[in-house]
């Protein structure tokens, strides 16, 4: 018995030993990571625990600098940087693959998820491996985790919305996401493209009377105090991916591309838990500073953007059937 043991120590002590020398000839990485979220969002916060995770799993030798808040341009801009190498990584909404791969603006139509579990089985589904295929083959940026789920996303707006009538001529933020117009203009209300930084600033000065965004972000990003009207509309699913330039990560260690996925992966799964619980905190901090929560039928809603939806598809918005393989995926 005490040779068995004796034999384990040894084999642990071998084990450690060579995870050692491994990480010691793994070449040094030192990546910026950029996102457009404030200092104080979740996804801030997950990205730091993504760079303090990959740290520690790759034995000290990937190091990454977290850029929040636009520091280093707006989510298209860092996209295109991450792509070309001039930036490493970026952490921001996976909708904004779909100016790349153009099957991913089905996923970005309002109303077409009716749960979180439906939306992580499509994430999970050949459709989106797909769909990221093609936007590293266009980018030359890889998408190595897209578990960061958000909670639903509503609408922060100026004046009380009780039915599809009241969307009528509503000035709306979007972000530079044809999906996104396309379900604005399908409610009758009148988008306006502004970088998600500046949302606050046009809220406050009229240049939109609405917004829509994550429910705790509507806090975090103060569009409520702008707009003291939330519409808990439910309306989009959606995630963060983190994307990296797809030659620094080919050229990478074994190790070192296990280390950043699995670190990738792990904030993400804290930020889906966070961003949840985090939802809960701010609406009772929104409604203590005055304001009002509205509750709205949305099945005429979702007939309007499901009927423009199938329009696009049958256009050529994307490849046919897709709409029909999201549905499949809540069975």
């Amino acid at each position: 018995m005490q040779h068995t043991v004796k034999r384990l120590s040894l084999a642990v002590a071998f084990v450690a030993a060579f995870a050692c020398v491994a990480h010691a000839a793994d070449r040094s990485y030192n990546l910026v990571l950029g996102g457009i979220q404030s200092s104080e969002d979740t996804a801030t916060k997950a990205m730091q625990m993504l760079a303090d995770l990959a740290h520690e799993k790759s034995g000290g030798t990937i190091s990454i600098e977290v850029f929040p808040a636009s520091q280093l341009g707006d989510a298209l801009t860092q996209i295109e940087a991450v792509g070309m190498g001039s930036q490493d990584m970026f952490i921001d909404a996976g909708g904004f693959i779909s100016v790349f791969a153009p099957d991913k603006n089905s996923e970005s139509m309002f109303f077409l998820f009716d749960s979180e579990a439906h939306y992580r089985a499509f994430l999970a589904s050949d459709v989106t491996k797909s769909i990221e295929e093609t936007f590293l083959a266009e980018t030359g940026a890889r998408v190595i985790a897209n578990n960061w789920v958000r909670v639903p996303r509503c609408m922060a707006s100026k004046r009380p919305l009780k039915s599809l009538a009241d969307f009528a001529g509503l000035k709306t933020r979007v972000p530079d996401i044809k999906a996104y117009l396309d379900s604005v203009i399908a409610l009758g209300a009148s988008p306006t493209q502004v970088a998600w930084g500046e949302t606050y600033l046009a809220l406050k000065q009229g240049v939109v009377d609405a917004s829509e965004g994550p429910l705790d972000q509507l806090y975090t990003m103060n569009f409520y105090e702008a707009t003291m009207n939330v519409v808990l509309t439910n309306h989009l699913r959606d995630n963060l991916v983190v994307t990296i330039n797809d030659r620094k990560f080919q050229g990478m260690s074994d190790n070192q591309r296990t280390a950043i996925v699995e670190a990738a992966t792990e904030a993400g799964d804290w930020y889906a838990e966070t961003c949840t619980a985090a939802a809960e905190t701010n609406v009772h901090l929104m409604k203590d500073n005055g304001c009002t929560f509205w509750e709205i039928d949305t099945a005429p809603l979702k007939a309007a953007v499901l009927k423009r939806a199938i329009e696009l598809e049958n256009s050529g918005a994307w490849s046919k059937g897709i709409i029909e393989k999201i549905e499949a995926a809540k069975q």
